[in-house]
């Protein structure tokens, strides 16, 4: 009888460890289920999903009428941005003058738009002066020497990021 109990005990911590590791590792934990349930509101027509899990977020790499995207969503379900590579000419005209204007001797290798939901807030713009904006667009520029990452706003805003 005492085997028997013993058997079991460890079959059930065998069990349960096996449970646990699975449920831990970043490339097999499961989808949180408002993750899920706001991508789906959010993106009813996507294709071809695919759920990456971290421990810092969960993101779904899909196709939404023929353009790769991705949509990222905390650890709680609650969604933060969607990010899509773009063609250099869908930066706006006043962006792309500016881009002339301070990197002239520079190509455009790669164009991210970063599209974000939220309210803004009009406190801090009132304070600060700064817009908001729910769209953004990162440029990798290179030229024979260098390779930089600038963010460009709506409004033909051009910041510095860093260097690649």
């Amino acid at each position: 009888m005492k085997k028997i109990l013993f058997l079991a005990c460890l079959i059930t911590v065998l069990s349960a460890k096996s449970f646990a590791a699975d449920k831990n590792d970043g490339k097999d934990a499961e989808v949180s289920y408002f993750a899920e349930n706001n991508f789906l509101n959010k993106y009813f027509a996507a294709e071809d999903v695919k759920w990456v899990v971290t421990s810092n977020f969960q993101k779904a790499v899909f196709t939404l009428d023929g353009q790769a995207m991705s949509a990222f969503f905390d650890r709680n379900g609650e969604y933060i941005a969607t990010t899509q590579y773009v063609t250099a000419n869908k930066i706006p005209s006043v962006g792309k003058k500016r881009l002339v204007k301070l990197y002239g001797d520079y190509k455009v290798n790669e164009v991210v738009r970063y599209d974000f939901d939220g309210e803004p807030d009009a406190h801090l713009q009132m304070l600060t002066g700064k817009r908001y904006y729910n769209t953004v667009y990162f440029v990798n520029l290179k030229n024979d020497t260098e390779n930089v990452l600038v963010k460009v706003t709506p409004d033909g805003d051009v910041s510095y990021v860093k260097s690649l």
